[in-house]
């Protein structure tokens, strides 16, 4: 995956790391709940036997398990790590902003936390299931949720969320404004370009933000010098606060047009149009730069007319 070699680089993890469908490099430090011998709860053992059928169903060997851990209580000092990385593993914690605060923790200034979380059709069991919304994250965190404490017989280590990349945006968005650590938007995909059952969220730790209204009227003033570089940096600060603000989409793919990374620039281009789908602007360039017209993504089809 083009993105993850970009981004993962240096001393890093990867949590519940698969074999058939690795994402980090292979010098990363695999972490597990359990591997097969010692777990974190006596119930991730049978859930190990269950991974390694899996993985035996796609003629693979179970891939090696470096720590075992909890994906909210990793065992590295402050500032260890240069990445964090996730595949499909997100929708098997209860509350992800304890997640996200413990990826900020161990990261290095500017490490990267890169998450892959599975679209909501990417199962049959998930596509008729509500979509977790901002404020069923915000009540696991204020509950502290754990596998351990939700409702008995719920089963172990289940999807506990159905995502949509908007929904994931949004609660990004949430975790910045409450001053608890900053996350800088780096990339996103509408359908991760691994496997292509998934959306992609890359997150740079920041220290801080600017406030909105300063990063928006900065981005303003350096879009209309064509400052690209500078303004895809206050468009990217902007979205980490707010990702309704279609313009800021528009203008990052723009900067990301001009800086020669077309799949870049597309991926924003989507979430604008995601947002603004009727703007003609949006869509002649989304036309001249991909070469076909923009079409609504089908798992938000799917999920607006459920709602009917």
């Amino acid at each position: 995956m083009q993105l993850a070699e970009h981004w993962l680089r240096g001393r890093g993890i990867e949590l519940g790391r698969a074999a058939h469908n690795p994402l980090a490099p292979a010098d990363c430090l695999s972490v597990a709940p359990s591997d097969g011998v010692t777990a974190v709860d006596s119930r991730d053992l049978e859930d190990y036997k269950v991974y390694v059928a899996e993985q035996a169903r796609h003629g693979r060997e179970p891939a090696r398990v470096d720590v075992v851990a909890e994906a909210t209580a990793l065992p590295f000092a402050d500032g260890e790590l240069d990445y964090v990385a996730s595949s499909h593993v997100l929708e098997h914690v209860p509350d992800i902003f304890t997640a996200w605060l413990e990826w900020w923790r161990v990261l290095k200034p500017g490490g990267v936390n890169f998450m892959i979380v599975p679209k909501r059709d990417a199962t049959t069991e998930d596509s008729v299931r509500p979509i977790t919304g901002l404020e069923a994250h915000i009540d696991a965190f204020q509950r502290r949720l754990t596998p351990d404490n939700l409702f008995p017989g719920l089963p172990w280590r289940t999807h506990y969320h159905v995502f949509t990349l908007q929904g994931l945006l949004a609660a990004l968005n949430w975790f910045n404004q409450q001053g608890m650590g900053g996350w800088l938007l780096l990339a996103q995909e509408e359908t991760d370009s691994n496997v292509g059952n998934g959306h992609t969220l890359v997150l740079r730790k920041t220290a801080e933000l600017p406030p909105l209204a300063e990063s928006a009227q900065a981005l303003s003033g350096h879009f209309g010098q064509q400052r690209y570089a500078e303004a895809e940096q206050r468009a990217a600060e902007v979205l980490s606060l707010n990702f309704r603000v279609h313009e800021a989409w528009f203008m990052h793919a723009m900067c990301r047009w001009q800086a020669g990374d077309p799949a870049c620039a597309a991926q924003s281009l989507t979430q604008a149009l995601v947002l603004q789908p009727r703007n003609v602007d949006y869509q002649q360039a989304y036309q001249q730069l991909t070469g076909h017209p923009f079409h609504y993504p089908m798992s938000l089809i799917d999920y607006l007319s459920r709602l009917l």
